[in-house]
């Protein structure tokens, strides 16, 4: 797909109407938040990730800590409505990799902010209304071990994996902990439906439950090929030798937009903004590419060996569509693989 179309579909899906949005409000207050002291991020990040942003931002000595809680999308989405449901409210910031859940949380539970700086942003990243922000995007790929599979044996296309070669040598993870998942495994099962799923679960797959713990259970040899899971946990593990290497299936990918909000009843609200302010600029934008994710910030460069957007046929799904179909998703998977 021409870059120019890859990009029109990107801006339409990624919210209705993305458009550059006014200020929510003046703009971070640091002695606020000096005094409330903390800030509490639930994150779907990878860990080692959101560990090392959360230290680059308590680096900067401004009298707010970060204080991580790492959970798959659904573990910290389901979370958070379990705490609010008892008037129980410790996360200040929210960040998912599956849209949905922001549009189920929009009306109640998030708080419009506009980051500093991102007026200047690819407006893909921006909704218009600052209901929340897009973080980081990736994409949904697969991948190989170099040492098991020859490169012309390897799966070129998702129909692929259901080649009877694989039965027992595919890990992949499941969709009702990750979001990434969730949204790769809609994309796919739009194409070719259900039976996808029918054929998938007679591979007898090796099924964990983040979208991180595939490219391990490949890198040691424990199954042959990565069904699915982020471009950005691939690069991260290509990067420390492990021996893989990233399929761009050539039906097309899904695009993975992950949201990052601030919570209405956030506990510290002034130090949400301080962090969401240092998540959104340059410097933290920048830590994120060089993990091997794609960012809107305009200043941000990109690692050799991460594939460019524009050489990729993005699937790109709304966030009202992921809501509407992930739990129907996630339980159909539950009952084909049984697990």
């Amino acid at each position: 797909m021409p870059f120019g179309r890859a990009l029109g579909a990107l801006l339409v899906g990624l919210a209705a109407g993305v458009l550059l949005a006014p200020a929510a409000g003046e703009g971070a207050d640091l002695r606020a938040a000096k005094k409330e002291g903390k800030v509490t991020w639930y994150s779907s990040l990878s860990l080692s990730v959101a560990q090392a942003i959360c230290k680059q931002f308590n680096d900067k000595n401004l009298g707010v800590t970060c204080n991580l809680h790492r959970d798959g999308s659904g573990k910290l989405y389901q979370r958070y409505l379990q705490e609010a449901k008892g008037g129980i409210f410790e996360a200040d910031v929210i960040h998912t990799s599956n849209a949905g859940h922001f549009v189920n949380l929009k009306k109640d539970h998030l708080r419009p902010y506009k980051p500093k700086g991102t007026d200047k942003f690819n407006p893909a990243f921006v909704t218009r209304d600052g209901a929340w922000n897009i973080l980081r995007a990736s994409v949904y790929a697969m991948a190989y071990n170099t040492k098991q599979v020859k490169a012309e044996e390897a799966p070129k296309g998702w129909m692929d994996l259901l080649d009877p070669k694989w039965k027992g040598l595919i890990a992949h993870a499941h969709p009702s902990y990750s979001g990434v998942v969730t949204t790769g495994l809609i994309a796919i099962t739009n194409m070719y439906g259900w039976e996808f799923l029918d054929r998938l679960a007679a591979q007898k797959p090796r099924v964990v439950q983040s979208a991180v713990g595939p490219p391990v259970l490949v890198a040691r040899g424990e199954a042959h090929i990565v069904g699915g899971t982020a471009v950005y946990n691939l690069y991260g593990d290509i990067k420390k030798g492990e021996p893989l290497k990233i399929v761009i299936p050539k039906e097309g990918v899904a695009l993975i937009s992950s949201p990052n909000a601030i919570l209405k009843k956030a506990p510290h609200p002034n130090a949400a903004e301080v962090f969401v302010d240092f998540l959104f600029s340059r410097e933290a934008q920048q830590a994120l590419a060089d993990k091997g994710l794609y960012v809107g910030h305009p200043d941000a460069k990109y690692p050799k060996g991460l594939p460019a957007l524009k050489e990729i046929k993005l699937i790109v799904i709304s966030p009202e569509e992921i809501k509407e179909k992930s739990k129907k998703l996630q339980d159909v998977f539950r009952q084909k693989l049984g697990v």
